[in-house]
């Protein structure tokens, strides 16, 4: 079952609204998993998922998961959906 940490109404790492496109309408948030298993999505900004994924500097409270566990779960979502 899918755990949202938060709506796609407030970014979880920086805590703002989604930006606006120059028209006026959202750009939505992106979801981010923080855990595979059990699953555990996070709304965020493009430039925020890029903040968690910084090689240099990650936002390790967001990522509690090992690369195994990402593999795995793209493993079993490719099966189920065939």
């Amino acid at each position: 079952m899918k755990e949202y940490m938060n709506t796609d109404k407030i970014c979880i790492v920086c805590f703002k609204e989604p930006e606006k496109w120059d028209n006026g309408t959202d750009i939505q948030l992106i979801k981010h998993h923080v855990s595979y298993f059990p699953e555990k999505i996070a709304y965020v900004h493009f430039n925020c998922h890029q903040k968690i994924h910084d090689p240099d500097n990650p936002l390790e409270q967001f990522i509690q998961y090992s690369r195994e566990d990402s593999i795995r779960f793209y493993e079993q979502k490719e099966v189920s959906v065939v």
